[in-house]
């Protein structure tokens, strides 16, 4: 983010280091990289008389930070980075959420999906995943 600015989670808007708000206002799509984006912003007018206006201010003189659409939910997450809940659960989901995966791209090829379309797409990491359970029912009993 943009030096000298602070997130307030509950209102979803920036703080300038006078104090001033910066506030959400729209989400854009952006067609060169297809992506979108989270607008926050304030008129120009409303930061003329500020003494760090020249550090705020883009090009064309508006105050603005663009942001990842997931902004508020990556700030979240960063919050609890570190606490020993977050650490367990992290531990726990290496073990079983990302070797589940290893195992399906390794031994189901699904590091390459073969059908085309989304849904199709679906139906083959569905079909790979069910195959695994039952597998590991298989071995179980």
């Amino acid at each position: 983010m943009k030096k000298g600015f602070c997130y307030e989670e509950e209102t979803d808007r920036f703080v300038c280091r006078q104090g001033e708000y910066l506030g959400f206002q729209k989400l854009i799509y952006k067609k060169s990289t297809q992506n979108y984006y989270r607008l926050y912003s304030r008129s120009k007018k409303q930061c003329k008389n500020c003494p760090y206006f020249s550090a705020c201010a883009t090009d064309q003189g508006t105050v603005r930070i663009n942001a990842s659409p997931y902004y508020p939910s990556f700030y979240r997450n960063g919050k609890q980075v570190g606490n020993s809940d977050y650490l367990r659960i992290m531990r726990l989901r290496k073990i079983w959420a990302e070797g589940t995966f290893a195992v399906l791209k390794r031994e189901h090829k699904l590091n390459k999906i073969q059908k085309r379309g989304l849904q199709k797409a679906i139906e083959e990491c569905l079909l790979s995943a069910t195959a695994l359970n039952l597998k590991r029912l298989v071995k179980a009993v």
